[in-house]
């Protein structure tokens, strides 16, 4: 289930990172693949959720970081918090993601902002209050259907065989062959 979750992470960043870009400033540009991080960070057992989290901060540090693991030291602070919360409060309902994907959104954006800015005091990174605003307002749109989509990928998953992929299997002889 994991490599799948990280294939979608990998669509999810590239897309970000180019066809969202040709977009309309007024239309957005929604951060999809933090959606999928909170996800995973929210229904993915422990071990592989933190796994898939460092391995997509990465991936964003690459494509479209500033600072070479500054996504994924953010990421990792928002698993270890979400991950408390999800522990100790009823969090799986549907009502408390929205609230808590754009407090994490919040959170994560204005750490990443406050630690360039620290990184590189001669270019201060300035806020751009109309399109984070944006941001939020399309990420609590979409945050309830697109985790929809991302449990029934998991169920589907779930539900499907495992693959045993042999090449060189060998057949058994037909005993009916004359």
């Amino acid at each position: 289930m994991g490599p799948v979750f990280f294939g979608f992470g990998i669509l999810l960043l590239v897309l970000q990172t180019t066809t969202f870009h040709l977009l309309p400033s007024w239309l957005g540009r929604p951060d999809l693949l933090f959606l999928l991080l909170c996800f995973i960070i929210i229904y993915f057992e422990t071990g592989p959720g933190l796994i898939l989290t460092l391995l997509l901060g990465m991936l964003v540090d690459v494509f479209s970081g500033v600072h070479l693991g500054l996504h994924s030291l953010a990421y990792l602070l928002l698993f270890l918090v979400l991950r408390t919360m999800v522990r100790n409060l009823a969090i799986q309902g549907s009502l408390h993601q929205i609230p808590l994907v754009i407090a994490g959104f919040l959170a994560t954006t204005s750490f990443v902002h406050l630690l360039a800015t620290l990184l590189a005091p001669e270019n201060p990174v300035l806020w751009n209050w109309p399109l984070l605003l944006q941001n939020i307002i399309i990420l609590g749109i979409v945050c309830l259907p697109f985790f929809q989509l991302c449990q029934g990928l998991m169920t589907l998953l779930d539900k499907r065989p495992p693959m045993i992929w042999m090449p060189f299997r060998r057949h058994p002889p037909n005993r009916f062959k004359v």
